[in-house]
């Protein structure tokens, strides 16, 4: 009858290391939150194998967590971009009613942006010079939006010194390796910002709406 043979135990080295790596790894991830390393190894010393892995598994899943919310909300800020540019652009071709639009309008050089303002001035004689601070906003969510797009929201987008250094609110890291974080307060702003510049552009096209229909009925 063959001899059964015995689990091998892990010997205080063994334990030594894990608990050595363990420490590194708690450490690294818990760098800035106060916790000094001697305070980290009476911790572990303390715990199950089992509540340790469950420890060094619990600021990854915070990670993870965090990420895919800076994710959502910087998908959200792309979006948010988008709409913005076609409720614009909507705007505009629905007036057609009462105001006869061109081809093109502004040149190949601008922005998508800009060729609307160009429109809306040309069209609708509103003045983004005396209400610039009305739309000051919509170059950094277009900047922002278009850096997410290229670069790619699922991990934030890599970026050059140049971005970091104009649109530093809206970073997170430094050097090469910082990311666009768009905050849930940023997010918010620039719904609010977006709503009200639809808002405000609506009454000034049902303005000249107004216009047109009292001058066609004056005929």
């Amino acid at each position: 009858m063959p001899e059964l043979e015995l689990v091998k135990q892990p010997d205080a080295s063994a334990s030594t290391g894990i608990l050595e790596s363990l420490v590194k790894i708690w450490t690294a991830r818990r760098i800035g939150k106060g916790d000094t390393e001697t305070e980290i190894v009476a911790a572990l010393e303390a715990c199950e194998l089992a509540e340790i892995e469950k420890i060094v598994q619990e600021p990854v899943d915070e990670r993870r967590k965090a990420c895919r919310e800076r994710f959502f909300r910087n998908m959200a800020f792309v979006a948010l971009t988008s709409r913005l540019a076609t409720a614009l652009r909507n705007m505009a071709w629905a007036a057609e009613s009462f105001s006869k639009r061109k081809r093109n309008y502004g040149s190949a050089r601008m922005t998508k942006f800009e060729r609307l303002w160009v429109e809306y001035a040309e069209r609708f004689d509103i003045d983004f010079t005396a209400n610039a601070d009305r739309i000051e906003f919509v170059e950094t969510m277009r900047a922002v939006r278009n850096r997410l797009v290229h670069d790619g929201p699922e991990d934030g987008g890599r970026l050059d010194t140049a971005f970091s250094t104009k649109y530093p609110e809206y970073v997170s890291g430094s050097g090469i390796g910082a990311q666009i974080s768009v905050s849930e307060e940023q997010l918010a702003q620039a719904a609010k910002n977006s709503i009200e510049l639809v808002g405000w552009l609506a009454g000034q096209l049902r303005k000249k709406e107004l216009e047109a229909i009292k001058a066609k009925e004056s005929q």
